[in-house]
């Protein structure tokens, strides 16, 4: 229902906004653009240390994207000739992930108040349950030379990521007392699993400016763009299984940005073809965490200050139908 009362939204304010005037409605157009691709990298899960660890980090958890194939629709609006007026555009983008197999999760912990050494390590099979990205973006296209034309825009996304780790395996130091532990690789602890071992929910949304250029020759068009943010928040709810722990996080700031690059064939004056390529990148974002236990039940208490990223990269293909 949310998703469908953002579209619905999205389309009211769109043919609302419309001028009447009939000259400039027809220097507009508006698109349906189908698309399908794929998402490759990792979403990244942190716990940062006590005063009295040695260790940068005292978690570190990488969910794989590895990939997982997407399905979506973008809705765009945007002027009839770039290359020759400028003009309004704006835009809706939105991903559906399928479900399945997405490579590995893996937990490294450095524990130890003696050395900054690595003191647990697991691994498990990674499932991708659900993704789903919406971006809205809107601004203002300027052409140059009748071949060129630059963009300044706003980029408005939510993103939500659900995944769950099964199977595997662990090996943890032994502890020593005190917060000391041996050498990982000196007659560890070991265990195997069977089944799903933990689950980790993460939620995104940031606003963020950014730029693009695109250059055209004949029925071709190339367009790479650029955006940067610090204007980011971050919800995550993590769930050990095993230890029937419940986390909670609520973090903001750090930084985002992402390069990418479109190519488009002009097939004819109604249909395009392109390819996509971008890379999201997320870093720094930093919140206080909570714990509770038993999964779902009693109160949040605080657990220190936890952090969460991703790398992305996503490559997709569209088909553009001009309405």
């Amino acid at each position: 229902m949310r998703i469908v009362s953002v579209f619905a939204g999205f389309v009211i304010i769109l043919f609302c906004a419309l001028p009447v005037q009939a000259q400039v409605i027809k220097d507009y157009t508006f698109s349906l653009c189908p698309q399908f691709g794929f998402l490759y990298g990792h979403a990244e899960e942190i716990v940062y240390p006590n005063p009295e660890n040695k260790a940068d980090l005292l978690s570190l958890l990488l969910w794989d994207m590895k990939p997982v194939f997407y399905y979506g629709l973008l809705m765009d609006f945007s002027p009839v000739k770039p290359f020759e007026k400028r003009g309004f555009f704006s835009g809706l983008s939105m991903k559906f992930g399928i479900p399945g197999p997405s490579g590995s999760m893996v937990d490294k912990d450095w524990q130890s108040v003696e050395n900054a050494e690595l003191t647990n390590f697991s691994s498990h099979d990674n499932a991708a349950e659900e993704i789903f990205i919406l971006d809205f973006t809107a601004g203002v296209s300027f052409p140059f030379f009748k071949v060129l034309f630059v963009k300044t825009f706003v980029n408005v996304s939510y993103m939500k990521f659900r995944f769950s780790g099964e199977n595997g395996y662990m090996i943890y130091a032994r502890h020593l007392g005190g917060g000391k532990y041996a050498p990982i690789d000196e007659d560890p602890v070991k265990m195997s699993f069977n089944g799903k071992v933990i689950s980790y929910n993460q939620e995104w949304f940031y606003a963020a400016p950014g730029i693009s250029a695109g250059y055209g020759y004949k029925d071709f068009l190339a367009e790479i763009s650029f955006m940067i943010t610090p204007f980011i928040f971050c919800a995550d709810i993590d769930e050990h299984k095993n230890l029937n722990k419940q986390f909670m996080d609520n973090m903001r700031g750090g930084v985002m940005i992402e390069p990418g690059l479109r190519l488009s064939y002009i097939i004819n004056g109604r249909l395009d073809i392109s390819c996509e390529l971008s890379w999201r990148y997320i870093s720094g974002t930093r919140g206080p965490a909570y714990m509770r236990i038993p999964i779902g039940g009693g109160n949040y208490d605080p657990a220190g200050e936890a952090g969460a990223g991703m790398s992305i990269l996503n490559t997709a293909l569209l088909l553009k139908v001009r309405l």
